[in-house]
């Protein structure tokens, strides 16, 4: 074996035992997953904490209904508390439906103002359903839809 090759197989066996620098090679292998997984999870929080929002809208919004003191005949007002209560917990187009319904021995009712035969149980509920769409700030390398995710929160409240 001539001197140069001799000299370029030691230099090779030094370096396959030589572990310095090993870390920073590990390091810059796992920093874009370990970024990646960050950014999923700020997402994924950003996302949760939007719907709770929400949710709030929605609750505050069905206990207008309990506030009133008497049933009335009309609840449409409050789909717009509770769009309001959506944006200004930082809802970018919320759009809510409210729902009032009576059930007699536990079977909705067509009419939310009828009366129950007598002997019969009643109640009656107001639901409320708020729905935005979230956009996160990542989305995945075109894995989330570019129109972003819709998100709901929804109350249901008895008010007799």
């Amino acid at each position: 074996m001539s001197a140069p090759a001799n000299g370029r197989a030691r230099l090779l066996r030094r370096l396959r035992r030589d572990r310095r620098g090993a870390a920073a090679v590990e390091m810059a292998l796992a920093a874009p997953l370990l970024t990646l997984a960050i950014a999923a999870i700020f997402d994924l929080s950003q996302g949760f904490a939007a719907r709770l929002d929400l949710v709030q809208a929605a609750q505050r919004s069905a206990e207008l209904a309990t506030s009133l003191g008497q049933v009335r005949t009309n609840y449409d007002f409050l789909q717009s508390e509770a769009v309001s209560a959506a944006t200004a917990s930082g809802a970018t187009n919320p759009v809510a439906a409210v729902d009032a319904w009576l059930e007699c021995n536990g079977t909705r009712q067509s009419q939310m103002n009828a009366v129950c035969p007598a002997g019969q149980q009643f109640a009656r509920y107001i639901s409320v359903e708020v729905t935005d769409t979230y956009f996160p700030l990542f989305t995945g390398a075109g894995l989330l839809e570019a129109g972003g995710v819709p998100i709901t929160g929804a109350a249901t409240v008895r008010i007799q």
